[in-house]
């Protein structure tokens, strides 16, 4: 019996986008394209995820794309679909480098923990969006505000021994 798993993927999508636009014809005034727009970046990165997932060799680059696609599409919706407001997006933008950070991380598992590059740099973005968001939802005073500013170079400082010690530790089966 041939392996069929290359028909899992389109399958997938092809229900998914067949669901969205029946939806679109039984409900216009709800599932209207002004707020499923996002569908397409969320599935693009599904579509990503799926294509990891039953790959052979499991390139870690579908991982990093599919995180990415997926959790920006998830992110939209709220504001399409009224939950937030695009004025709110003065305050949502450090989801941004979360989201980026993710991403990274999700590459670093994908290459089964071995690019401590794309660890570091996952880990620092997000740290980057957290305090960000501590910065434009929580308004931290200007004090500490001030400090923190100051301690960025910290940041390049942590990648650096990162790469440093990515560079001279032994790798597996090496």
């Amino acid at each position: 019996m041939k392996n069929r798993r290359g028909a899992i993927v389109p399958g997938i999508i092809l229900i998914l986008v067949g669901l969205v636009l029946l939806l679109q014809q039984l409900v216009p005034s709800f599932f209207g394209w002004d707020r499923l727009w996002p569908l397409f970046p969320t599935l693009g990165g599904v579509a990503f995820l799926t294509g990891w997932l039953f790959s052979r060799d499991r390139e870690p680059g579908l991982l990093f794309v599919g995180t990415g696609a997926t959790l920006v599409g998830l992110f939209f919706f709220p504001f399409t679909f009224g939950l937030f407001r695009w004025a709110d997006m003065s305050r949502m933008w450090p989801a941004f480098p979360i989201i980026g950070g993710l991403a990274f991380l999700a590459l670093f598992a994908g290459g089964r923990f071995r690019d401590w590059g794309a660890a570091g740099v996952g880990c620092v973005a997000m740290l980057v969006g957290i305090i960000a968001f501590g910065f434009t939802l929580f308004r931290f005073p200007r004090t500490l505000s001030v400090a923190l500013l100051k301690l960025w170079p910290l940041g390049l400082i942590f990648i650096g021994l990162i790469a440093l010690a990515s560079a001279f530790l032994p790798r597996r089966g090496e």
